[in-house]
C-alpha cells in the first residue's frame, strides 16, 4: 500500500466541476432511455449515446487522475495506471480497478477508433454504468473524508 506523505489538498473547484458534469452525463444519458442495443438503430441516439459516453469516461478519468494528484500517489503514465495507483492506495477494491481500466479501452475506441465503433460495443458500455456510478460515490466519499 502507498502511504500518503502529507496532508490532502484537493481542488475543490476542479472537482466540483468535474463532478457536476458526470452527474450531468448520467442524467443526459438516463433521459435517452436506452433499453436495448436496437434504440441504437437511429443514428441520432448511437451518435449522442456514443458522445454522451466518450465524455462521461473522460471526466471519470479527470477525475480519478485529480485524486490521485491530490493525494501524492504519482504521476500516472497512463490512463489505466489512474486505477491501479487508486487501488494500491486502498482507494478503491481491486476488482473495481480492473473494471475501471477495461472501461478506458472503450473510451480509447470512443476517441482513437470512433469510426469503427459499433452499436453493440456502444450499447455494452451504456450497461457499464454502474460501474462508472460507483467510482464517482468512491471518490466523492474519499473528498468528504478529508474536509
Amino acid at each position: 500500500m502507498i502511504q500518503m506523505t502529507g496532508p490532502v489538498t484537493y481542488d475543490i473547484e476542479r472537482l466540483g466541476s468535474i463532478c457536476s458534469d458526470i452527474r450531468k452525463y448520467l442524467r443526459d444519458l438516463e433521459e435517452l432511455n436506452i433499453r436495448e442495443s436496437g434504440d441504437l438503430n437511429d443514428k441520432r441516439n448511437f451518435y449522442a449515446v456514443s458522445m454522451i459516453l466518450f465524455s462521461l469516461l473522460n471526466r471519470i478519468i479527470d477525475l480519478g487522475s485529480e485524486m490521485t494528484l491530490a493525494r501524492d500517489l504519482g504521476i500516472p503514465s497512463t490512463y489505466r495506471e489512474i486505477f491501479t495507483l487508486l487501488w494500491k492506495n486502498g482507494d478503491i477494491d481491486e476488482e473495481l480497478s480492473r473494471e475501471m481500466s477495461r472501461l478506458v479501452t472503450y473510451r480509447n475506441l470512443l476517441s482513437h477508433e470512433y469510426q469503427g465503433i459499433t452499436k453493440k460495443q456502444v450499447f455494452e458500455l451504456t450497461k457499464k454504468i454502474d460501474v462508472m456510478k460507483r467510482f464517482a460515490k468512491i471518490m466523492q466519499e474519499k473528498i468528504q473524508e478529508q474536509k
